[in-house]
């Protein structure tokens, strides 16, 4: 998208079917005489098809252009002129807040990006373009655009603050087709950077697990760099090879995989303490189970033990999954320097100690041990080992410990340490979203990009389309 040069304080660029007399007659029309805001307006020409190729679905029929010296003179100095401004606003908006919602629409528009009838621009100093999409099924009455676009000037003021922050950082970091455009979305009564890279990644995503089983490892999504509606989605297969036969299938995800073995077992474990231990506390009975009642307990207990077990082993996968191929870890000690590998890590390093040091150091964690989950952990571990490594003079207590109402929410621990490093995840390490498992609240995660010239090629190789003599080099 060009941006159009203009002098003025604001810029109205309207698209067909919007006149250009609709903003002189009802907006620039009303202003008060002292009203020193200059606003010129344009009509401009429907953008090309390949506008498309971008993230969003097409472009508004209003945009407002936004410059320093409308910042600079009348909004940071809350001039008599901007007071004014925001009355006559609210009156000429309202019309265009009773557009239809997104469902009310053709199916040409995905619904799940923003549809805006109305947008504003910025330009900053560092050729960026600031795209604040007023989306119409977030925004729905006048009141709620001036103060989106009120979070517009306020958010144009923090960017042009001196040194580093948030706001800048996730500017940098969004990606799109054209790369000066950076888009934003209002939610919360505050403007978010969209990184349409993650944005396109999540559509794609959620059509690839349609009818897929959640325990399959995510797929490899390569995207057009140039237009995001090519792109190629590879399943992350295996080859199993047994007893003379070959089965190809989807990898599964190790962490999903276990997760959901403890799950179903607690579930399990679940039902016979509801029937059987709960009602003892109640009226304090069955201190002697009979054989057939002892059986069920037993039953629990192997339910109890498979879903600790395979919670725990669930926190070792996804401790592993997390540790980059390339990534080595450096000590040094009396002056002698040891390097280990991830494979290495994985054999020498405790899960205590790959939390604690490994994974805070490669996805830049706050202290583990300072977070409520860790002395659950620290619980789940000692009766993991306990069982494991068992010992006969600690078994009676081992198992009084499994008939405690504490096993449960102790077991369920591992989600949400699953969960605090996805968060971190997704701030800090997003290439490692791939590894990352299905239904643990972090299911998007970045595509990989492609040349458009070598989008091309591959599309012709995979589907055994001759190259032209020029085409191979």
């Amino acid at each position: 998208m060009k941006m159009p040069k203009f002098e003025t304080d604001l810029l109205f660029c309207l698209e067909k079917p919007l006149p250009k007399i609709y903003v002189e007659k009802f907006l620039i029309e009303e202003l008060d005489e002292k009203n020193s805001i200059e606003i010129t307006v344009q009509e401009t020409e429907k953008p090309e098809k390949n506008y498309r190729t971008d993230w969003i679905t097409g472009s508004s029929m209003m945009n407002l252009h936004i410059s320093n010296k409308f910042i600079e003179n009348h909004y940071s100095t809350n001039s008599f002129s901007i007071n004014d401004f925001q009355n006559k606003f609210l009156e000429f908006i309202k019309p265009l807040t009773k557009f239809p919602k997104l469902g009310d629409l053709t199916s040409e528009y995905e619904s799940t990006r923003p549809f805006t009838v109305f947008s504003t621009f910025y330009k900053t100093k560092d050729k960026y373009v600031l795209n604040f999409l007023f989306d119409v099924n977030v925004n729905g009455n006048e009141n709620e655009y001036w103060k989106a676009l009120e979070e517009v000037f306020k958010t144009i003021k923090l960017y042009n603050e001196d040194g580093e922050n948030q706001l800048k950082k996730a500017v940098k970091e969004s990606y799109s087709p054209n790369k000066k455009i950076k888009y934003l979305i209002f939610k919360n009564d505050k403007w978010f950077v969209i990184n349409p890279l993650l944005e396109v990644g999540k559509e794609i995503n959620d059509k690839y697990r349609e009818k897929k089983d959640f325990r399959i490892k995510k797929p490899h999504i390569i995207l057009n760099r140039d237009d995001f509606n090519k792109y190629f989605v590879f399943d992350a297969n295996w080859i199993l090879v047994f007893d003379n036969l070959e089965t190809l299938m989807i990898q599964p995800n190790d962490v999903s995989l276990y997760s959901n073995i403890s799950d179903t077992n607690l579930k399990k474990a679940q039902e016979f303490y509801k029937e059987t231990i709960l009602p003892r506390h109640k009226i304090w009975y069955g201190s002697h189970p009979d054989l057939d009642k002892q059986t069920q307990y037993y039953n629990y207990f192997e339910l109890i033990i498979t879903s600790l077990i395979f919670a725990y082993t669930a926190l070792e996968a996804f401790a592993n999954i997390c540790i980059p191929n390339n990534y080595e870890y450096l000590i040094e000690k009396s002056g002698i320097k040891t390097i280990y590998s991830k494979e290495a890590i994985e054999r020498k390093y405790s899960l205590r100690e790959k939390f604690k040091v490994i994974l805070k150091d490669i996805i830049n964690t706050s202290d583990p041990t300072k977070e409520s989950w860790w002395n659950d952990f620290i619980k789940l571990e000692d009766l993991r080992n306990e069982i494991i490594h068992t010992k006969q003079s600690k078994s009676e207590d081992r198992y009084s410990q499994l008939l405690g109402k504490d096993i449960f929410p102790l077991i369920e621990t591992h989600k949400k340490i699953i969960k605090f490093y996805g968060k971190f995840i997704e701030t800090n390490k997003k290439e490692l979203l791939e590894e990352y498992p299905y239904n643990f609240d972090y299911d998007d995660f970045l595509p990989g990009l492609m040349t458009d010239k070598n989008y091309d090629k591959s599309y012709k190789s995979i589907h055994n389309i001759n190259f032209g003599k020029d085409e191979i080099k």
